[in-house]
């Protein structure tokens, strides 16, 4: 176990994986409104077509398509539609793609298409009785406030930046000075939480921030006491550090 953490007076956390995860695997999410509709199309290839495909718009138009001006439902459109036709399905019927897309978006608009991991209310409410200032720091969308409301715990945080409002993703330092702003604290008294480590735990390092790196595979116990003072398999482990 690291060490106590101190002169903490603001944590923020990543959300996808960080805070809550997909309701069940993406590959699944996708095929089964294809499969409803008679098309015939396996899960791992719908996982790794998706994959693909978000990589090659994302790339293209970065950040939600911010900068050309999309609305995140547009680019998300993007994504289904190449995820798709990566897996092999092109012709549609009777505008079955286009409902079935519809269903994929408004699902992961809400609290509907995560599973919250089961520690995160706990951590949140001790963290606030502690006194400290919660916020998030997140390269996601404007249905991210929807997500956390509906998975009920908005309530905890004072802030909630979105790449896509805010015009910057991580690793970008802005970022995470906005979040510093915001409640008005110093780098050094802050701490950021997230799973990635390029987006999250060097981009909040680099930004003079106090980071750590959540890890939930297998190995996870086994990184976090080798490397105690970057890695934690749970954020439950948070209740002992700050």
């Amino acid at each position: 176990m690291a060490k106590r953490l101190s002169h903490v007076k603001l944590v923020t956390f990543d959300l996808f994986d960080t805070l809550y995860t997909p309701a069940e695997p993406v590959g699944r999410t996708y095929a089964r409104p294809l499969w409803q509709h008679g098309y015939s199309v396996s899960e791992e290839s719908m996982a790794n077509a998706f994959a693909r495909a978000f990589k090659e718009i994302h790339k293209t138009h970065p950040n939600y398509g911010h900068s050309a001006q999309m609305t995140s439902r547009q680019w998300w459109t993007m994504v289904i539609d190449t995820t798709w036709r990566h897996a092999g399905i092109e012709k549609e019927p009777a505008g079955v793609l286009v409902a079935a897309r519809n269903t994929l978006i408004d699902k992961f608009n809400t609290a509907q298409g995560y599973r919250m991991f089961s520690e995160v209310p706990r951590v949140l409410g001790y963290l606030r009785r502690k006194g400290l200032k919660l916020g998030v720091i997140s390269n996601m969308d404007e249905g991210a406030d929807c997500v956390l409301h509906g998975l009920g715990i908005r309530e905890y945080f004072d802030f909630v930046l979105k790449s896509v409002v805010v015009g910057v993703e991580k690793p970008d330092p802005k970022m995470f000075e906005m979040a510093l702003s915001a409640v008005n604290v110093q780098a050094y008294d802050a701490l950021h939480v997230g799973d990635s480590e390029k987006n999250d735990y060097l981009a909040a390092k680099n930004a003079g921030m106090q980071a750590l790196l959540v890890n939930r595979s297998p190995s996870a116990a086994k990184f976090a006491s080798q490397f105690p003072d970057k890695y934690i398999y749970s954020l439950e482990q948070l209740l002992q550090l700050v």
